[in-house]
């Protein structure tokens, strides 16, 4: 029987001043250290090396923080085995998702064209923008608000946290670009821990409907068709990931 609560490692709740002191320094070194290696390669091609350096700075994060050995540590950030059925339904909603892209062609926004070299980059987004983004926000910030609290307790203290992370975006994308994106964000913290925690606890799920959303990186759209497209994108992904919640967790769990 695959568990389906919180994840099997025993975290300390987040409960008072120093509790929470250690909580948002963890996060904030965490976020620091992911904002900072990806803004140096926005392609995400490098998106191995940055989350091998979130990975390096959360099992430090882990052991120093909070006391918890690197080996415990590496399974609580949501690297442990995942549980398949998790996976399987992650990876029907990812495929909903990129339906985005035949329907914007649909429309009229096309042509949609894979940017070469792509294989390597979809490797990039998946370790960028899947693995090492859910590590920060649901492997160590849902996962410890989670001790103590209920399912939609611990993800709407999740939602301000991860809304206020993509804040940057504003500056370096607009106004419109940067509330889709906080928008998104903000929404898709329920669905990713649903399938976070019914996967064991594990990055895996989350990780493939993350890397779905960005996979707009692995294409090259007309210029004129960027605007009505990312309005697109953000309507699908603010939409299509609530469909996992639909899959009861006694469903995924057997």
């Amino acid at each position: 029987m695959i568990t389906t609560g919180a994840p099997p490692v025993a975290d300390v709740p987040v409960r008072g001043a120093v509790a929470w002191w250690r909580f948002l320094a963890g996060f904030a070194l965490l976020w620091a250290v992911l904002q900072g290696l990806a803004a140096l390669d926005p392609t995400a091609r490098w998106g191995l090396v940055v989350l091998a350096g979130v990975l390096v700075i959360g099992l430090v994060v882990e052991r120093v923080l909070h006391g918890v050995p690197p080996r415990r540590a590496l399974r609580a950030l949501g690297f442990g085995r995942p549980a398949p059925r998790a996976l399987v339904l992650a990876a029907a909603v990812s495929g909903l998702v990129v339906l985005v892209f035949p329907v914007a062609e649909a429309l009229g926004l096309g042509p949609i064209t894979l940017r070469p070299g792509w294989p390597w980059l979809l490797v990039g987004v998946f370790a960028l923008h899947g693995l090492a983004e859910e590590l920060v926000w649901r492997g160590y910030a849902f996962r410890r608000l989670r001790a103590g609290r209920s399912f939609p307790r611990a993800a709407a203290w999740t939602m301000p946290l991860v809304a206020v992370t993509h804040v940057p975006i504003l500056v370096t994308s607009g106004v419109a670009v940067g509330l889709g994106a906080m928008a998104v964000a903000a929404t898709t913290s329920i669905p990713f821990a649903y399938v976070f925690e019914t996967g064991r606890g594990t990055v895996w799920a989350p990780a493939l409907l993350h890397t779905a959303i960005d996979a707009f990186k692995l294409v090259e759209i007309p210029a004129a068709g960027v605007p009505a497209f990312s309005l697109l994108l953000v309507g699908v992904s603010i939409l299509v990931p609530l469909l996992a919640l639909a899959v009861p967790r006694r469903v995924l769990g057997r």
